[in-house]
């Protein structure tokens, strides 16, 4: 019998990415992105969902989708503070549960980073550098800086739709 090999290729989205620090609630974050960069971000109906080992974690998400525009934008919270799925103390005759918040990142590697503003589409390099300059210049951003995608574990972690 003959065996037959199929090769499914994934084509792998392409956009730029942006960390951002701040202490801006992100209600906040996304009004001031947008008094800045002239956009309107609005917050997406749903958030992403994301279920990691021991906690289903809830991201908030906003969006800008221009007709015109050649790109589009998403800003998302990094953090999301929770409690976990199992019962950790279980030892005894009455089922105890010892729950206790803690924070899980969507993107572990950059467990310090709060939002992450990711560009979809082709940019030209001027264009993103100067988002990235008026992202340092909003009130409240302590620091901004771009993340080379390609190296990124958690890559797909950020592909939503």
């Amino acid at each position: 019998m003959q065996s037959h090999k199929m090769l499914l290729e994934v084509d792998d989205e392409h956009f730029y990415l942006i960390a951002v620090y701040s202490s801006l609630e992100g209600y906040k974050m996304a009004f001031s992105i947008n008094k800045y960069l002239r956009v309107k971000l609005e917050r997406e109906r749903k958030d992403i969902d994301f279920n990691h080992t021991d906690y289903h974690a809830v991201y908030a998400l906003y969006s800008y989708n221009d007709p015109k525009a050649y790109y589009s934008l998403d800003l998302v919270a990094n953090k999301f503070k929770g409690e976990p799925r199992k019962i950790l103390n279980s030892g005894s005759l009455f089922e105890e549960e010892e729950l206790s918040p803690q924070e899980v990142c969507l993107i572990p590697e950059y467990n310090k980073v709060d939002y992450f503003l990711k560009i979809s589409e082709e940019i030209q390099q001027k264009e993103f550098n100067k988002i990235l300059s008026k992202m340092g210049q909003i009130p409240g951003v302590q620091a901004a800086y771009a993340i080379d995608v390609n190296n990124l574990k958690s890559k797909q972690n950020l592909i939503f739709e």
